[in-house]
């Protein structure tokens, strides 16, 4: 897949298809670093530590049945697997599935307003591996 449009991100959260329900979605992963810098050095050294990593996700809001609080609310305080995909189309090599169990540790029903789409927004930590599947 070369440059694209993110159109046709697919977004799955134990199971449930919340493609069409989301504005936006970020996967950031970080390593952290720790210092190995010894007496004498002009420069700062490092290695590379744990990795750690959160998905933030902005949805248009809906109260009805089966739809985002029906499902979202339960799982506060629990674990989630998300999968995203750059596209809608089966797993590949250019078309990766990033997979992790998240902890549940947020959710606002109202975050809007006056006049205003009513979205809700999203952020959870990583907890446990992050895998990228192309298969």
């Amino acid at each position: 897949m070369p440059k694209f449009i993110a159109t046709d991100y697919k977004v799955t959260i134990n199971g449930t298809n919340f493609s069409t329900s989301l504005a936006s979605v970020e996967l950031p992963i970080e390593v952290e670093t720790q210092d190995t810098t010894a007496f004498g050095a002009t420069f700062r050294t490092a290695i590379a530590g744990l990795q750690t990593g959160s998905i933030t996700l902005e949805f248009h809001q809906d109260f009805g049945a089966g739809a985002i609080d029906t499902i979202l609310y339960p799982l506060l305080g629990t674990n989630a697997t998300v999968t995203v995909r750059p596209a809608g189309t089966a797993t590949s090599a250019t078309n990766p599935a990033f997979t992790g169990t998240y902890l549940v540790t947020q959710y606002s029903p109202f975050n809007s307003t006056i006049g205003d789409l009513a979205t809700l927004s999203v952020t959870w930590p990583l907890n446990g591996a992050l895998t990228r599947a192309t298969v």
